[in-house]
């Protein structure tokens, strides 16, 4: 799982509960200095995280970085780490705010749609490596763009899955099911594997 920010807004799980608490505790009404903005001036990254968000053309033409750092090991024992990017073939396409502001609130689930009816959307799959000095423990610390990048395979997407409302409410996904040779070294992975069950069994 990626999103299109390269980093996480905050180091670890207990700063992102404070993150989220503020967020709530700053709706319309809520007086100045809000909870959040007391937040966002002591934790700089989050607030470059909310304010610098890229405007996609396209579900397809965005990048997307998968911030939890992961170890790979291989038969011979010798290790590296590494996150995980998802590159779009066709290249990033981003809007201006101007076309950002004329697009309507649905424009992606439009586009996506009218998109894939016409062609499949593919994104190679990379593994940044991490070299020495490097934060493997903290996802709010983007690995300079230098890194190596080695190419894991490609990612075709066909069609849109026509799932229900009851069946999108009872998918569950977690980070932590890897396979033999890869582990998860980002703790911040254990956390969301514990949160995920809690998530899908409230929504059901």
């Amino acid at each position: 799982m990626g999103h299109s920010f390269d980093g996480f807004p905050t180091q670890n799980s207990d700063q992102f509960r404070e993150l989220l608490l503020a967020i709530g505790a700053s709706g319309p009404g809520a007086a100045e200095p809000t909870a959040l903005t007391r937040f966002l001036e002591v934790h700089p990254v989050a607030k470059t995280f909310l304010t610098t968000q890229k405007l996609p053309a396209s579900y397809a033409t965005v990048e997307y970085f998968g911030v939890n750092a992961f170890k790979f090991t291989n038969s011979s024992g010798a290790s590296h780490f590494v996150r995980y990017q998802f590159l779009p073939v066709s290249g990033e396409q981003l809007l201006s705010k101007a076309e950002f502001a004329r697009a309507g609130n649905d424009y992606l689930q439009t586009e996506i749609k009218e998109r894939i009816a016409k062609r499949s959307i593919r994104f190679q799959l990379v593994a940044q490596v991490a070299e020495a000095g490097d934060k493997v423990e903290d996802p709010s610390i983007a690995w300079p763009v230098t890194r190596k990048k080695i190419s894991l395979g490609m990612i075709e997407l066909q069609r849109l899955a026509s799932n229900t409302p009851e069946q999108d409410k009872a998918l569950s996904f977690s980070p932590n099911r890897i396979p033999d040779g890869i582990q998860t070294a980002d703790p911040m992975l254990d956390f969301r594997a514990k949160a995920y069950p809690i998530s899908v069994k409230g929504r059901q």
